[in-house]
């Protein structure tokens, strides 16, 4: 079954059918757009007949209005007087009047055209207080009457005694049936039915058969009511309420019976509306069904024929071919069909495989030439960079040329960059006699030509190319064809490949590409292990470049520190008199010496720690800190600056625990930031609070000022070394900006944090939080040592 699936005829009878596809396609998209032009077509009369059967009831209740306004002024009826009223009534009687009757404001009858045991008038409360509100011409709800089979309607109009006054209501009851009779034969198509419909869906009157829809919904699905049922007119495809498929076309009635709105509709059963497009479809498909089977059949035989016959040949010539006999030819004639154009293309095919196995067997020898240079340059690319040192890389390099290359030297020049002249790096010889080199020297003009032309250069006889510039190199060494590479790397002639023959060689295209390939490698090659040589030495000098100047650093700051001691205590002495009374102006002078000295001595003593954090040498001695007895001691060592006007506020709990730390880098912490607080504040106040986060069960440890602020793009660098947020040779502030460098460093080798949070116009605040620790008592407990590296 597969075989034949596959086959070419079956394919062919497939395309057959393929194509007549999209013809019952065409026909069936003629259909459905016929049907919806008929749908349109239908709907749209019965549209016009809605409209026209409305009109004609509205004329009908416009003479039963004048009709009952003629009637309201009969002195029998105004007088109300029973016996000739009911004679006149009687005599007014027609086939669509069935019944008339007046009424008093009570809804009771005064006089009627039938006797009250058959009377048809059936007025509602709402109808007799319609006409004695509005005065005027009333409708009421239509009423179906069972046992008549007849739908009437109520219609009212006021007898007036004076003006103003209303004594009662004639009230006429209109036969509807007979006015949809009359209307629907006189204007429904065949086939057609009139309904009434309320604005529930709810059938009040049809024609014909009334009796099996009067008082059902018009719609199986109560959706459609409110696609069409929600405007003045419209037309819609539905299931109506017998099961039938309809095409309904709705028109609404001007006037409203007791404010219910009412829809005129004519219905067309949709399959008599699309016979005539339902019969011209199966007659078209009929045909095109016949059509395609007689297609079929010619497809069938005709294939055989005229086109299976000649591929049963191609197929046997293509098996002979696929066995390996190459000679192979098919027995049809060419011309100028599709056949014979495959058939010349085929036994054309043939012999071009014919040759082309010849030149296979006779490549594969080249083949397996370059996978073994494949190879070799894979190891060789390897072998280069698993080493960096220079020695070693150009030793693997000419081992590997030697082993791969028949050449008897191999020489590597390298350009020197100052000079731009070529350089000796690397040589070697077949017959082990490398020192003879340093006797005779190694040919250089012929590298030098390859540079100049940034190609490789293959020489065949060397000792006769005038280019050669030392030719005793070639004699004693009895060398004869040269090939120079240009050794380049990132697009850069870095130096020169030499190989020199003991033979006359021709050197082939392919030679010199792999050889180039080569030259490259051990470019790249040379070039990183002259980069590595070079980094490292520059990075052993710039490491000998720091300790000199971390030492330098340590030792001046140090030394700094004596003279600068001396200074302070002697500008100490000065001001309490030691030596003397100072007038006003040497003591303000004696205070600015001993001020600048003690910003000199801050300034040093940052310096000696920031030379101590990058050495490593900062040690953390940690122990138990009472933390209150540590705040009082750093408040009774402040004294606000009498030119500002400042206040220090200190706010924390008295029971605050024992912190394990190192207390003098904590107190340098603390300290650091209420002198920057200090200073950076003119007016207002600084506060050091402390406090134990419960959730974390650290310290946290606040100083807030009330100065300037910090700029928002400031703040991720306010703790970097040598950062000051005034940086203008005109600040009025002094420092180097070491100070919360070193805060920072001290807090994160006591194992916290430190935050700020600021805004401009309204103060900063310095945020630390560090760990509590747990003290120990015991004997030998070692002490914790850390420096910067362990830190980083």
């Amino acid at each position: 079954m597969a075989w034949l699936i596959s086959s070419l005829r079956f394919r062919l009878i497939a395309f057959v059918l393929l194509a007549v596809v999209p013809a019952f396609g065409v026909i069936l998209y003629g259909t459905a757009r016929y049907r919806a032009l008929m749908a349109g077509h239908v709907q749209g009369k019965a549209l016009d007949t809605a409209r026209l059967i409305g009109a004609e009831q509205e004329r009908y209740f416009e003479n039963a209005h004048q009709f009952l306004v003629t009637l309201a002024r009969l002195p029998q009826v105004r007088e109300r007087s029973g016996p000739a009223c009911d004679r006149l009534l009687a005599g007014l009687l027609e086939p669509l009047y069935v019944d008339l009757a007046v009424f008093n404001l009570n809804g009771g009858q005064v006089c009627g055209a039938l006797p009250r045991s058959k009377a048809l008038v059936r007025p509602e409360a709402a109808l007799l207080s319609a006409v004695t509100r509005t005065h005027d011409f009333s409708i009421g709800r239509i009423r179906p009457l069972p046992s008549a089979e007849k739908a009437v309607v109520d219609l009212g109009y006021p007898v007036v005694e004076s003006p103003g006054v209303v004594r009662g209501a004639v009230v006429v009851a209109l036969d509807f049936s007979w006015v949809a009779r009359i209307t629907a034969h006189s204007r429904l198509s065949p086939g057609a039915s009139f309904t009434l419909i309320d604005d529930q869906g709810t059938v009040l009157l049809r024609h014909p058969d009334g009796a099996a829809w009067v008082g059902k919904k018009a719609f199986m699905d109560s959706s459609n009511r409110f696609a069409v049922l929600g405007g003045l007119e419209g037309a819609v495809q539905a299931i109506a309420a017998d099961g039938v498929e309809r095409l309904f076309a709705f028109s609404r009635l001007k006037t409203r019976f007791e404010g219910q709105t009412i829809y005129a509709a004519i219905d067309v059963p949709a399959s008599l509306a699309f016979a005539e497009a339902d019969r011209i479809a199966a007659y078209s498909l009929a045909a095109l069904a016949l059509l395609t089977a007689v297609t079929v059949l010619a497809a069938w035989f005709g294939a055989d024929l005229l086109v299976l016959r000649r591929i049963r040949d191609l197929v046997s010539a293509t098996r002979q071919v696929a066995a390996g006999t190459l000679t192979a030819r098919t027995s049809l004639p060419y011309g100028r069909s599709e056949l014979g154009s495959l058939a010349r293309a085929f036994d054309e095919l043939a012999e071009t495989l014919e040759r082309r196995d010849r030149e296979a067997r006779a490549s594969v020898a080249q083949i397996e030439v370059q996978r073994l240079r494949q190879r070799v340059l894979h190891d060789l690319n390897l072998a280069l960079m698993s080493t960096l040192d220079l020695a070693s890389v150009l030793n693997t390099l000419l081992a590997k040329i030697a082993a791969l290359f028949p050449c008897c030297v191999t020489t590597v020049s390298w350009i020197d960059r100052r000079t731009g002249r070529l350089e000796d790096m690397a040589y070697r010889s077949d017959a082990g006699d490398d020192a003879g080199f340093a006797e005779t020297g190694i040919e250089r003009g012929l590298p030098e030509v390859v540079v100049r032309a940034g190609a490789p250069v293959a020489v065949r006889d060397a000792q006769l190319d005038p280019r050669t510039t030392h030719p005793e190199f070639f004699r004693r060494y009895r060398l004869v064809s040269y090939l120079g590479l240009p050794m380049i790397s990132q697009g850069e002639a870095l130096g020169v490949l030499s190989l020199y023959t003991n033979r006359p060689h021709e050197f082939q295209a392919d030679e010199v590409d792999f050889l180039m390939d080569v030259g490259t490698q051990a470019a790249m090659a040379i070039q990183n292990s002259r980069l590595y040589e070079q980094t490292r030495r520059q990075a052993e000098e710039l490491e000998k470049s720091n300790k000199t100047k971390d030492e330098f650093l340590g030792v001046m700051s140090h030394e700094l520190r004596t003279p600068l001691n001396i200074i302070m205590n002697y500008a100490e002495a000065l001001r309490i008199g030691m030596f003397g009374g100072l007038g006003p102006e040497q003591t303000r002078g004696m205070e600015k010496i001993r001020s600048q000295a003690a910003q000199l001595l801050a300034l040093i003593n940052g310096i000696l720690e920031i030379t101590k954090i990058e050495t490593g040498s900062v040690a953390v001695h940690r122990e138990a800190v009472d933390l209150n007895k540590f705040l009082a001691e750093l408040r009774s060592d402040y004294m606000m600056p009498s030119e500002k006007r400042l206040s220090l506020e200190w706010r924390h709990p008295d029971d605050l625990p024992a912190l394990m730390t190192d207390r003098a880098k904590l107190k340098h912490i603390v300290t650091n930031l209420i002198n920057n607080a200090i200073k950076f504040t003119e007016q207002g106040s600084v506060v050091v609070s402390a406090s134990v986060l419960a959730r974390t069960g650290e310290l946290e440890l606040r100083v807030a000022d009330t100065g300037p602020g910090i700029p928002e793009e400031l703040i991720p660098v306010v703790f970097d070394k040598f950062r000051q947020l005034d940086s203008t040779t005109t600040r009025s502030h002094s420092g180097a900006g070491l100070g919360l460098y070193i805060v920072k460093t001290f807090v994160e080798l006591l194992g916290g944090t430190i935050r700020v949070e600021s805004r401009l116009g309204e103060g900063s605040i310095f945020i630390v939080r560090l760990p509590l620790g747990v003290p120990s008592n015991r004997p030998g407990v070692p002490e914790y040592r850390a420096d910067c590296a362990g830190q980083a």
